[in-house]
């Protein structure tokens, strides 16, 4: 203390007084400044050398023995207790197969310098399963329950500062009870009698190693198993984060039952313990899965193998009789350890073949940081000495892990990116191409309307002035006197009214369908009755009173002119005495035929010779009503007949 307040008061003189800065003077400053400090820790290291020799504890020796009594739970006779080296102690080694009650008893030596006794502190690591603690035959602790089901401190370090009023200098003895099961590994660990700050400190490591380490991890892998299942969700095609998510889901479930103090649910310990091994075992056959599926690779005899495997040990381990739990137990925990490791060593070669990044990340971290930790964890349980590390790694494994989900799904969204502007660039060329194309093709459509309607004139203009041409010219050549002026003058009137009544039928849009098909037939008829009485031909028309269906404009103009251009060719080829002009209505359809009596003609011949233009004409008006055409010819009979299919006609 003198040298602290000599350092104090150096420091002080230092500021006092100062006209001026000079470096000499700011070097004294530093040099006081230093010594401050330096009597600050020299002092502080006084006190608490001062204050931790006040009390001291010293454990002398520790014993264990069963239980005794009606039901093997009371304390031992001195006679039966049984010296054991250091804590952690596991009873198994000593008495294999044994389930029950389990006493420890640790003697230790209280000495205080001075006459207030300091308040110290008792620690345990863990009790496997649930224990009750005496001090100097005082009750001090015990779990919620020591019957089946037992509670769970296997997990769980415990702390008691122990009271000053039951401490007596020298010699004190703590009695600690333990209720277990052989197949669970029953036993104490570390035990610590001490001052506050010493024993605080090592229940301070073994509860962040047993609970916040594993806490943290949860949290951790809670969010990332929540994002996995989401992508999952969004992405089916991405089974990696699926299978990713069932296996987080599972070390979750393996972490929380780790964790928990109170049994659930009224289990058993075995029942509990039967469980937590299923969940390990389908955590690693997943864990194997996700990350196959994460470099693209696929076993389907292996997956299938792990499934079977899955249920041999599901049926084997829950209704296999107690007396072989501790085997099967045993078994699962080796071969789900044994997968992982193996899969561990074999995936970078999975990964190297898969060619991405983020399998070649997984496949460095599991190689070089999972399967070495794994290694000394199994050695260090089989051991049962030292301190898992896999403990410390978890949450920095698990921010990996989140980093290359990152890099997977960065890529695939870097990926869809590109392919979206690929696509665009390409929706726009095509779009480019098929404007073009379209013009092209519009300037084509327009080429070929003009062109029909040069043809559809041509065909108007044979079928209608042709017509009237050839009626004119067949009543010229009948006509045994010379034409005069008025005469001639009347012939060029039929020819115009032809005209403007072809002109008015293929050009109006306001044509409207005659009323009865008597309408419809009377200019045809009309026309031609005329010229065939000239000529001494007899004509018969047997046409319907009224329509049996639906005809659109177009349809009439069309039979109209396929009409007056079978007249047309009897007046031309037939050399007839007798026409016949038919229209009905039967079988769904419109019938109408033309028939003469004349010389008739070979219609093959004309066919295959093409030079039928009436014929050519007559078929194409006929095929854009979707109308037939069918032609018979013989000596003394040609038939011409239409068929056409109504709509809304009535049987």
């Amino acid at each position: 203390m003198a040298f602290f307040q000599y350092a104090f008061c150096n420091l002080r003189l230092s500021f006092t007084g100062i006209d001026h800065v000079d470096v000499a003077y700011l070097r004294q400053i530093f040099l006081n400044l230093c010594l401050l400090l330096l009597s600050v820790f020299i002092s502080s290291q006084a006190q608490a050398y001062q204050y931790a020799t006040k009390c001291h504890a010293e454990l002398q020796h520790i014993q264990s023995a069963k239980g005794i009594g009606p039901q093997g739970k009371s304390r031992p006779e001195a006679k039966q207790w049984q010296a054991i080296a250091a804590t952690p102690d596991y009873w198994n080694d000593r008495w294999p197969k044994f389930s029950g009650t389990v006493w420890y008893k640790l003697t230790w030596q209280f000495h205080c310098e001075e006459k207030q006794n300091q308040p110290m502190m008792l620690s345990v690591s863990f009790i496997n399963m649930a224990g009750q603690v005496y001090i100097n035959d005082h009750f001090l602790w015990q779990n919620k329950s020591l019957e089946e089901p037992l509670s769970r401190n296997w997990n769980m370090p415990r702390r008691w500062m122990l009271p000053i009023g039951i401490l007596k200098t020298g010699e004190n003895t703590v009695y600690i009870r333990v209720e277990g099961v052989s197949e669970l590994n029953p036993g104490i660990g570390s035990v610590y009698i001490g001052d506050y700050e010493s024993t605080m400190a090592k229940y301070l490591r073994a509860w962040l190693e047993m609970r916040d380490l594993l806490t943290y991890t949860l949290c951790v892998e809670v969010a990332l198993g929540l994002i996995a299942i989401f992508v999952w969700v969004f992405r089916p095609k991405e089974s990696a984060f699926g299978y990713y998510a069932l296996a987080t889901l599972l070390w979750v479930l393996y972490i929380g039952m780790n964790l928990v103090v109170e049994p659930l649910f009224a289990l058993k310990t075995l029942d509990f313990a039967r469980i937590q091994s299923l969940v390990f075992l389908g955590f690693v056959f997943f864990t194997c899965l996700y990350a196959w599926r994460f470099a693209n690779y696929k076993a389907p005899q292996l997956e299938r193998l792990f499934v079977w495997l899955f249920l041999v040990f599901f049926l084997s381990i829950w209704f296999a009789p107690a007396q072989y739990l501790d085997f099967l137990l045993k078994s699962s925990f080796i071969v789900g350890v044994g997968i992982y490791l193996f899969n561990c060593l074999v995936y970078p070669i999975i990964a190297y073949r898969s060619k991405q990044p983020e399998a070649y990340c997984l496949a460095f971290v599991m190689f070089l940081v999972y399967l070495p930790l794994s290694v000394h964890d199994c050695l260090t349980i089989y051991q049962h000495k030292g301190n898992l590390l896999t403990v410390y790694a978890s949450p920095f494994t698990a921010v990996i892990l989140a980093c290359i989900f990152a890099l997977r799904l960065t890529r695939s969204m870097n990926g869809a990116e590109r392919f979206n502007a690929r696509l665009e660039r390409t929706v726009k060329q095509v779009r480019t191409e098929l404007e073009d194309s379209l013009l092209h093709s519009h300037q084509l459509e327009l080429k070929n309307a003009k062109l029909q309607e040069r043809i559809q004139f041509a065909h108007d203009l044979h079928d209608g002035v042709g017509s009237s041409l050839v009626r004119s010219m067949a009543s010229i050549e009948h006509n045994s006197e010379n034409l005069n002026n008025r005469q001639f003058l009347s012939v060029l009137k039929h020819l115009r009214d032809d005209l403007r009544l072809m002109i008015d039928y293929g050009s109006s849009f306001d044509t409207v369908v005659p009323g009865t098909p008597i309408l419809w037939v009377a200019p045809t008829r009309h026309r031609f009755n005329q010229l065939f009485d000239e000529l001494g031909v007899s004509i018969c028309w047997k046409i319907p009173d009224n329509w049996q269906g639906m005809l659109t404009p177009a349809e009439c103009i069309a039979l109209q002119r396929v009409l007056e251009e079978c007249l047309a060719n009897v007046l031309k080829h037939s050399q007839a005495d007798c026409v016949e002009v038919s229209l009905s209505f039967q079988n769904q359809e419109l019938v109408a035929f033309v028939q003469d009596n004349g010389v008739g003609f070979d219609t093959t011949a004309v066919k295959e010779s093409g030079l039928s233009v009436g014929l050519k004409s007559m078929r194409t008006r006929l095929n854009k009503i979707n109308a037939e055409l069918e032609v018979e010819s013989k000596p003394g009979c040609t038939r011409v007949t239409v068929r056409k299919k109504m709509i809304g006609l009535m049987s």
